[in-house]
């Protein structure tokens, strides 16, 4: 069938091809524009409505995008004394994955390793870089070694202070310095390990003091760990006394001359240190082995069992034993995490320093003008001074002087403070009230851990108390009636005798009391007495006393989350 057009029709097409024409081209020009979005893309909402959810998906492993973000360019901001500091540092992604992929271990190894994460080999480095920059900046500032090490612990401190269980990741292992770089954030342990690191490569002496968790009665003390820095003592903060094992190599000792040929250790102090080990003794017709200790500074070879007839003596693997005093420096404040320091000074911490951590750069008060310090702030580190002085800088111009840690008598304070706030009733009580009487009283205040044993663990709350300190408190609310409104009378007393029973036998201990005497108090209690069997014998004359058993303890506050 032939297809037939007329002229109206022709025309219609003709209108709806251009009106297609020009829809199509205007389309096209806003898509162009960017009013209706490009090619794939999500236009832009308008103003007052809800964009597009481009949050990532919850079910996404995106776990290695994490990580790459986390290293790179980093940059830091902290201030010492009134001085701002800024450091900008690059942490390359390989490096950091490479420490990443080196951490291991199991919670029960951590202690006795914990050393061994201060690691800077192969970390491109970054560690000696940080390093040379606080040598740079203290030289630039004038300062002297407590204001070089000050300055290490500010910047540390302000690193974010996040424990394990906030950041989901394991407590079996420490961090490396390079990873807490990264992540400008760590716990206790990552923060001590850091300024370790730094403070080493800086040419200090330094170790690691841990503090296992524990029990203080009715709390659960989390473990801690803090930076030790060896001291001459005249440092301000908690000293310990310690001694620092450093490997030695091989020590060959000849008994014929009394030379000894060994490698003295970096940082060793021959006048105050000696060798120690297993050694093989061998003479012409004989050999055997002998435990002995060398000390080079008389030259002189010790022995447990006396010294055989030997031509030479030789220690294949001999160890470095020197005497050091370190004084502790927290890079955070564990109050934060709901534990005051003090809680930790009042205890013996494990003293981690590797293979040589220890000896290094002693630090010394900068106010003491001698031949290991600077000289009022002009002296570079690590040159003598042209002169001493025996008088204190700072106590002469009477100016403060930045110190990595408390005074001496701040600290002491604090940890007496800590053991001595909080009493609880232990339920013993008895009420005496006599013209002339002698009250025998057998008190068993022992540790309830030991009926209980499974009453508490590191995992929840403990509720027994462990162990018992206890104390006695009187109170004597009536005296001689004949003489009470004068509140003085020779007619009214109260003492106590206590005994210890050791091994079935009472073991006299001390004797306390009250007697009435003008404005004297009518409640006391006396000094604190350790878990055992006790006798108390009370004497009352003339007098009502009421008499009752009190322990310390601490209240519960929150479960127990790991270390901090």
């Amino acid at each position: 069938m032939d297809l037939a057009f007329d002229e109206s029709l022709f025309k219609k097409l003709i209108v709806v091809l251009v009106i297609a024409i020009v829809v199509v081209g205007a389309a096209a020009t806003l898509r162009f524009s960017g009013l209706l979005g490009s090619d794939g893309d999500t236009p832009d909402p308008l103003p007052g409505t809800p964009g597009p959810d481009t949050r990532p998906d919850p079910f996404e492993d995106n776990h290695e995008d994490q990580e790459k973000q986390i290293a790179g360019p980093k940059s830091y901001a902290w201030t010492y004394g009134r001085t701002g500091m800024t450091m900008d540092l690059y942490i390359p992604n390989s490096t950091y994955q490479h420490f990443v992929s080196s951490s291991h271990g199991t919670y029960e190894d951590k202690l006795q390793r914990m050393a061994e994460y201060v690691v800077t080999d192969g970390d491109d480095g970054i560690i000696s870089t940080v390093a040379e920059w606080f040598l740079a900046t203290s030289l630039s500032q004038g300062y002297g070694d407590s204001d070089a090490v000050g300055n290490v612990l500010a910047f540390v401190a302000s690193l974010k202070y996040t424990t394990d269980e906030e950041r989901q990741q394991s407590d079996a292992y420490p961090n490396y310095p390079v990873i807490t770089l990264a992540a400008q954030e760590g716990d206790s342990e990552d923060h001590a390990i850091l300024a370790a690191a730094i403070l080493k490569k800086m040419g200090y002496g330094v170790s690691l003091l841990c503090y296992p968790a524990t029990h203080d009665r009715r709390t659960i003390i989390p473990g801690a760990t803090a930076l030790a820095l060896t001291t001459d003592g005249t440092t301000s903060g908690r000293l310990y006394r310690a001694v620092a094992e450093v490997p030695a190599g091989r020590l060959v000792y000849d008994s014929r001359n009394g030379t000894c040929l060994v490698t003295l250790p970096e940082g060793g102090d021959a006048a105050s240190g000696w060798y120690s080990g297993d050694a093989v003794w061998r003479n012409t017709t004989s050999s055997g082995h002998i435990d002995v200790q060398y000390y080079p500074a008389n030259q002189t070879l010790v022995t447990g069992t006396g010294l055989p007839d030997a031509h030479t003596i030789v220690i294949e693997d001999a160890v470095w034993n020197q005497q050091v005093i370190v004084s502790t420096a927290w890079t955070v404040n564990t109050t934060e995490k709901g534990i005051p320091q003090s809680a930790y000074d009042g205890m013996v911490p494990y003293f981690n320093g590797g293979d040589g951590l220890w000896l290094g750069w002693t630090l010394s008060r900068d106010d003491r003008l001698d031949a290991d310090t600077t000289v009022a702030g002009k002296q570079p580190l690590g040159e003598a001074p042209p002169f001493s002085a025996n008088e204190s800088l700072t106590g002469a111009l009477r100016v403060p002087v930045f110190g990595p840690s408390s005074p001496l008598t701040t600290w002491l304070e604090s940890v007496e403070d800590y053991y001595t706030d909080t009493w609880y009733p232990a339920g013993i009580t008895w009420t005496c009230n006599d013209k002339w009487r002698l009250h025998d009283n057998i008190l068993e205040m022992q540790d309830s851990l030991f009926e209980k044993p499974g009453a508490y663990s590191l995992q929840g709350v403990t509720d027994v108390i462990a162990p018992v300190p206890w104390r006695v408190t009187y109170t004597v609310p009536i005296m001689d009636s004949e003489r009470s409104e004068k509140d003085l009378t020779p007619y009214s007393d109260v003492r106590f005798a206590l005994y210890r029973i050791e091994d079935g036998t009472a073991v006299f201990d001390r004797t306390f009391g009250w007697q009435t005497i003008y404005g004297a108090e009518q409640r006391k209690n006396e000094a604190v007495f350790g878990a055992g069997d006790y006798a108390l014998a009370v004497f009352v004359r003339n007098c009502k006393v009421d008499v009752g058993i009190e322990y310390h303890g601490k209240p519960a506050e929150k479960t127990y989350h790991g270390g901090i």
